[in-house]
């Protein structure tokens, strides 16, 4: 009995992780909301290249902004271009910008990514 016990166990061992990740797509922490301007340098939009994410130049840095799902982008026809003019809310995420609201202003588009508190648009009726 103990035996077969000990093979259970250890076979559940390789199966649970030890401490769970939390995506980055997730409601951020009660961090307060970053605004940014500036010009997009790189667009990262290909699939298969992870998360798209924008990279903006403001002055002399450039900080990366996670933008959400690919497929959602598609739907809302959110196609950001190098070199134009953005405006990002969201939350900051180590050096990353997880984005909250992305404007494009020389278009007049405007997306929504995450909801008041966080929480991906693109996922709701998932959960």
């Amino acid at each position: 009995m103990k035996r077969c016990l000990l093979v259970l166990l250890l076979s559940f061992a390789g199966v649970l992780p030890a401490q769970q990740e939390t995506p980055r797509h997730a409601a951020p922490p009660k961090e307060p909301v970053v605004e940014l301007k500036g010009k997009i340098e790189r667009v990262q939009a290909a699939r298969g290249q992870g998360m798209p994410r924008l990279e903006v130049k403001q002055g002399s840095r450039t900080v990366v902004v996670l933008l959400g799902s690919m497929r959602y982008l598609i739907e809302q026809d959110f196609n950001p271009k190098v070199g134009e003019d953005v405006e990002v809310k969201g939350y900051r995420a180590g050096d990353e910008v997880i984005a909250a609201t992305v404007r494009l202003p020389a278009r007049g588009k405007t997306i929504r990514l995450r909801d008041e508190n966080g929480r991906p648009v693109w996922m709701r009726g998932r959960r």
